[in-house]
Parts: structure tokens; C-alpha cells; sequence
């Protein structure tokens, strides 16, 4: 029985057709969805190594812009999917980290019974040698049960 849906969505067009697909299943079993993103901190390497190009205040701005960002896209998301599917009972949260471990733990804390998640989407360069996060949430849910 399908009871909880958790999709995670980055903004790309990818994690759009997640989301309708996770609201049309949510839909047929009378679950609720859930709307998951993950802020990625910024490496320190992204950090200007430069002290004049760096401050305490820019980093508090940039942090704080990022912060912004990634809450307009949930805002975007939980209101397309409220508009297009309004009988699915829709949440949303915010989390922070390495985005396949968060997907993960959020999956494995809400005790959700199906994870989506788009593939290709938003990304960084690594991906192309470390795998993409989707492929890492399939090994790592797997890896829990």
C-alpha cells in the first residue's frame, strides 16, 4: 500500500515530470506527497582564495541568496502541484547537504514507501564522474532495506 511520496526536485525540467509523476501515483493510491529540497553547501574550494574578493558579509549574502533560491523553488512546486492535483494532501521541506544522503535520510525519517526522483537534472561537473544523484539514491535506498 502506497500511504507517503517523497520527490525530490532541484528546479530542472526533469524534477518537474518527477513531481507530476509523484502526484498522479499519490493520486491513484490516495497518498500524500511530500516535496523535497536539498541545499547543497558550497565546497570550500568555491571560496575566492583572494581576501579582497572574500568577506564574512558577501559569504552571509551568498548563503542567504541560496537560502532564497532553493525556497522559490519549493514555493513553484508545491503551488503547481496543489494547482494540478489540489484532492493530493502536499508538504513540503527544506534540507541541507549532500543531496543523494539527504534524499535518503528524509526517505528512511519519514517512512515514506516510494522515492522519486528525476533523472539528469541540475548537477554538479562531478556527477559526470561520480554518478548522478539519482543512481546514488537507487544504491543507497537499496543498501536499507
Amino acid at each position: 500500500m502506497i500511504r507517503n511520496v517523497l520527490v525530490a526536485v532541484d528546479g530542472s525540467k526533469n524534477s518537474d515530470g518527477a513531481l507530476d509523476f509523484s502526484l498522479d501515483l499519490a493520486e491513484k493510491y490516495g497518498a500524500a506527497v511530500r516535496i523535497l529540497n536539498i541545499i547543497e553547501s558550497p565546497s570550500l574550494g568555491a571560496v575566492p582564495i583572494e581576501s579582497s574578493t572574500f568577506s564574512g558579509e558577501s559569504m552571509v549574502g551568498f548563503v542567504k541568496d541560496l537560502q532564497r533560491f532553493h525556497e522559490e523553488i519549493l514555493s513553484k512546486d508545491v503551488a503547481h502541484a496543489k494547482e494540478f492535483k489540489p484532492n493530493v494532501v502536499v508538504s513540503s521541506k527544506l534540507r541541507e547537504g549532500e543531496p543523494a544522503l539527504e534524499i535518503v535520510a528524509e526517505a528512511k525519517d519519514g517512512g515514506f514507501d516510494v522515492v522519486v526522483v528525476g533523472h539528469r537534472g541540475l548537477g554538479r561537473v562531478e556527477e559526470l564522474f561520480l554518478g548522478a544523484i539519482s543512481e546514488k539514491v537507487a544504491h543507497l535506498v537499496l543498501a536499507l532495506s
